[in-house]
């Protein structure tokens, strides 16, 4: 985000924890725009007031359902602009789905975005949902092993120790997480690459690109730059340079 926009955040803990990365509530004191980085997942977006475009789309009430995110989006906002919304994990949703929990079924979104009103904040959001957040999980064999190879690929582990140390066949894994992610595990790992040189940019601004790309596990600088700027819609020279500057 950037200084138009303020943001708050909140992790949820317990069973729901497995599927929502966050909860999140945002308002525009100015006019701007600003950059929602990839993480290969999605969400909803729920606008309380003000207008709203997510990658030239304007959002209209009761929400927004977010496609799988592959690239950053830009998001622009006029003054006074007011939203919130669910940031689910790689796969949160499709799970969730699956397993038919209420926080994710149309009507409950629905009453969720009725019950904001022009004084909504944090808390009072969080309110709105916490008795779907303090649903007990329901065992699903098949979600819990394709989390646990999810999870993996997000922690940097290369894909193939991430094969090799799951109950589940190669084949059976990628077929999961297509279905559920819809993107390949492939992907995915390109993706959290990418976001792994993005923070290591912010960490360590002293690192060259070609340390950059060797300290990633890409081919070469050529290759970082490649993938850094197809999935974050920007160079890593540049990114460094607007970060840092």
């Amino acid at each position: 985000m950037n200084n138009n926009l303020l943001l708050e955040l909140y992790s949820p803990t317990g069973d729901i924890a497995h599927y929502i990365q966050a909860i999140w509530f945002a308002s525009a004191p100015f006019s701007g725009e600003s950059w929602l980085p990839c993480d290969g997942a999605n969400g909803v977006i729920f606008l309380i007031s003000g207008q709203l475009e997510l990658s030239g789309i304007r959002l209209q009430p009761p929400y927004f359902m977010q496609t799988i995110s592959t690239q950053s989006k830009k998001v622009t906002f006029t003054s006074g602009t007011v939203f919130c919304g669910i940031r689910f994990k790689p796969a949160g949703l499709a799970h969730l789905q699956k397993i038919k929990h209420a926080l994710v079924a149309p009507a409950t979104l629905t009453k969720i975005a009725q019950g904001l009103d022009q004084d909504a904040n944090l808390d009072s959001f969080i309110d709105l949902l916490s008795t779907y957040l303090n649903a007990p999980k329901t065992p699903h064999h098949t979600i819990e092993q394709t989390q646990q190879f999810i999870h993996k690929i997000i922690n940097l582990t290369p894909l193939n120790t991430a094969y090799d140390n799951s109950p589940k066949g190669k084949r059976q894994l990628e077929r999961y997480v297509k279905d559920t992610c819809g993107i390949t595990a492939k992907h995915l790992a390109r993706i959290y690459r990418v976001r792994q040189a993005r923070q290591l940019i912010k960490d360590n601004p002293q690192l060259s690109l070609a340390q950059l790309a060797l300290e990633c596990g890409f081919t070469d600088q050529s290759h970082l730059n490649n993938e850094f700027n197809t999935i974050l819609q920007i160079t890593p020279a540049k990114y460094k340079k607007l970060i840092h500057k």
